[in-house]
């Protein structure tokens, strides 16, 4: 399935800024996304998950703020789509979360609102989380980031 509309897991843009072995599969993302040949979607939460990580990964303050800096200004250019979910998103995220078992564990919340996000859009949710991915399958609508831009 082809598809032109995507949801980016925060993981996908920390394979770009710390050069990550998908380094090259996300640069790609944010290229095709520049280039208008598809569409990227976020929930507001992915700007706080990214500066939670760089908070705790990077002593130079500077890098910090550029690469926040970088993120939006392509919300401001409007190739990244920055949406606040809604109510239908915030429930099918739950639905999600409450799937599994102890044994095998629980999908994260915030990983199921990105991925509730991509459903409710009729997006594909890209994430390199194979944990989650295996957890929700079922519900479709979601790809490895290491897949991105294979032919299906």
């Amino acid at each position: 399935m082809e598809n032109s509309r995507y949801v980016l897991d925060a993981n996908v843009f920390l394979e770009y800024i710390y050069c990550r072995p998908l380094q090259d599969n996300a640069k790609q993302i944010l290229k095709d996304a520049i280039l208008e040949q598809i569409q990227i979607i976020v929930p507001g939460l992915v700007l706080d998950e990214i500066t939670e990580v760089l908070c705790g990964n990077l002593d130079d303050i500077k890098e910090v703020e550029q690469h926040l800096k970088y993120i939006e200004e392509l919300a401001r250019q409007e190739i990244l789509h920055i949406v606040v979910p809604n109510i239908e998103v915030r429930m099918k995220a739950i639905e999600m979360a409450r799937t599994g078992n102890r044994k095998s564990g629980y999908p994260e919340l915030t990983d199921c609102l990105y991925h509730a996000l991509a459903i409710s859009s009729n997006a594909i949710f890209i994430t390199n989380d194979k944990k989650h991915i295996s957890k929700v399958k079922e519900f479709g609508h979601i790809q490895e980031l290491s897949c991105y831009g294979e032919k299906s």
